[in-house]
């Protein structure tokens, strides 16, 4: 008797910044992607697709499930034939936000002087990216 059971195909996931691969051809289960519409799961035999990446919170479930997280910023994703690359400006494992130094980083920010609308927008945005880091650093 035949079994009809189909077997699971895995994703194979890239993350590349400027500095190089953060992660090279990692078998994986799925992938929560930061966009700028909100987050974007990736599970295998994905139709071909694009999509700009925010900042945030990268979720990648290895192979067994378990998660593998990095705080993200920029770039895009890339999903063709089970193969998904992400091209990120910056890619930092929680364990290496320094959560000390981040929070100096925003008071500095809180306390520069703003000459006008827009520099400052600049300034909460990057408060914002840094809260992000520090809230992931925290799980």
């Amino acid at each position: 008797m035949a079994t009809n059971i189909k077997t699971k195909k895995a994703l194979t996931c890239s993350v590349l910044t400027k500095e190089g691969p953060v992660i090279r051809t990692m078998k994986i289960e799925h992938i929560e992607i930061p966009s700028y519409a909100g987050y974007v799961s990736i599970y295998s035999d994905h139709c071909p697709y694009i999509v700009s990446v925010r900042y945030g919170e990268l979720k990648i479930y290895d192979e067994s499930g378990k998660l593998i997280n990095l705080y993200i910023e920029g770039g895009i994703a890339e999903v063709s034939q089970n193969i998904i690359g992400v091209l990120t400006e910056k890619a930092i494992y929680p364990k290496d936000i320094d959560i000390e130094a981040t929070k100096e980083k925003i008071e500095k920010i809180k306390n520069q002087a703003t000459i006008n609308e827009e520099e400052a927008k600049r300034n909460r945005e990057e408060i914002e990216k840094y809260k992000k880091q520090i809230e992931i650093a925290s799980k």
